[in-house]
């Protein structure tokens, strides 16, 4: 069924080019189509993950620029020159699309490019990355851990986009959603029905695609993402509510989830596509699979999509509110869909290194890691004090044992006062394992952390 879908893709391609010109508006209810939404889909993919696993909320951030995506300095591509040909390509759409989507693609350019004007140089010999975009955007490096959970289940009906309004598409999803932010506010998604995304070169495959490729140079989805292998995907609008009240009232919002490879390095850093693929051992919680839930500001209307914030309750360090949604679920799991059972080869798991066990070393402090903060151990005075206060003597050597208590990556290191590193430790990222860290206490040493979750688990160092 998967080869004949491929296949239906490649013919298809000239029909998605035509459904979109021939689109005739952003689309409110769900469409028949030519067929009936009671047929068994070609495809169904289920995903979930339960609540107290690992979700991180990703904050605006810059984003380092894969060279065989987007070229050299020298020789950009994917950037200025893709962006105007895309916005040309829309002010061929039937209005109101040939009037929105052009004032749309200018005000989300990375939703098909990387703007030559928004990228500088990086300067480091071991990056593979000789761009970044500085504009900020959704696909950073910086995130928090967060709580939630979700189940969604891709129904793939159709395996091209049709000719018609966005919303005409058999394809279907049911997703139930819940989340916080790093501030503690609490989200529901609302769903209301899919789409196909009125944006030139994409081909959505009905607006829920299964075993395919995203993103990359594939022209579906933006290019700042990794080209990545996904179970299933879907691009809808729905509402959002926060804590408890519906925000959206005005109008829904986009709203893209996508169970995919991972593309998470195990710093929690969004890689290249040259990176790709990751080893589990490579991710932050061991695992080959993860699932993202984006709201993108565009709200449709009745005169074509047009740029919206999403009405979120967190603040940024600039006063302002984020201006949409993207939630990461790390430990999720696939129920149903093509290669759900599929591990990646040779993964026997990782033994502890020699010497990391802790067990024959004289412990003067112990510690769990966790992703919502270091957990005292010993001695008594620290026992169930979440991120506690370590109290040293300058001068004193002191052995400090961790174990990994959720099985996520993590690393323990000290910093002074100006924020520089003294001391850090290799990241370990196997439930139950254990590190030992031996230092001399001085007085330059100000706190511990985690390099991969600095906010959450972070604690005082006080030398006397």
């Amino acid at each position: 069924m998967a080869s004949s879908r491929r296949r239906f893709l490649e013919l298809g391609a000239a029909a998605s080019i035509g459904g979109l010109a021939s689109a005739s508006g952003v689309g409110a209810t769900q469409s028949d189509g030519d067929g009936d939404e009671g047929d068994d889909p070609e495809v169904t993919v289920t995903a979930r993950q339960e609540s107290g696993d690992a979700v991180y909320w990703v904050l605006p951030g810059e984003r380092r620029l894969s060279p065989s995506v987007f070229g050299t300095a020298e020789n950009p591509r994917r950037g200025t020159d893709l962006l105007e040909a895309r916005i040309e390509q829309a002010r061929q759409l039937p209005d109101p699309l040939g009037e929105a989507v052009p004032g749309l693609l200018e005000d989300l350019p990375f939703l098909v490019a990387a703007p030559d004007e928004a990228r500088e140089p990086i300067e480091d010999d071991d990056s593979i990355a000789q761009q970044r975009l500085t504009e900020p955007t959704l696909y950073s490096d910086e995130a928090e851990v967060t709580d939630g959970s979700f189940e969604i289940t891709y129904e793939d009906h159709q395996p091209y986009d049709l000719p018609g309004a966005p919303g005409e598409t058999t394809d279907t999803v049911a997703l139930e959603a819940q989340f916080t932010d790093p501030g503690g506010n609490e989200y529901r998604i609302d769903h209301d029905h899919v789409i196909q995304p009125p944006i030139p070169g994409y081909e959505t495959g009905g607006g829920v695609l299964t075993d395919g490729s995203l993103h990359g140079i594939t022209g579906t989805g933006s290019p700042l993402f990794p080209q990545v292998y996904t179970y299933g995907a879907s691009w809808g609008v729905g509402h959002l509510e926060v804590n408890g009240e519906r925000a959206t009232e005005e109008g829904m919002r986009v709203v893209h989830f996508m169970t995919t490879a991972t593309v998470r390095d195990e710093r929690y850093r969004m890689v290249l596509d040259e990176e790709m693929p990751l080893a589990p051992a490579e991710t932050i919680a061991g695992q080959i699979h993860h699932t993202h839930g984006v709201v993108l500001p565009i709200r449709p209307t009745p005169d074509g999509p047009v740029y919206d914030p999403v009405p979120t309750a967190f603040e940024l360090p600039n006063g302002e509110t984020q201006p949409f949604i993207h939630a990461m679920w790390e430990q999720d799991e696939i129920l149903e869909g093509p290669f759900a059972d599929w591990e990646f080869p040779g993964d026997g798991g990782e033994a502890p290194a020699d010497g990391d066990d802790g067990t024959d070393t004289q412990t003067d402090i112990r510690l769990v890691g966790e992703t919502s903060g270091w957990q005292g151990a010993a001695p008594d005075t620290i026992a169930g004090t979440e991120n506690p206060t370590l109290s040293l003597e300058a001068g004193t050597e002191y052995t400090l044992v961790w174990e990994n208590g959720d099985g996520l990556q993590h690393n323990f290191a000290i910093e002074d006062e100006s924020g520089a590193d003294v001391l850090e430790t290799d990241l370990l990222g196997e439930e139950g394992a254990t590190q030992s860290v031996t230092f001399t206490a001085s007085d330059e040493m100000a706190e511990y952390y985690c390099q991969v979750h600095p906010s959450s688990m972070r604690g005082a160092l006080e030398v006397q």
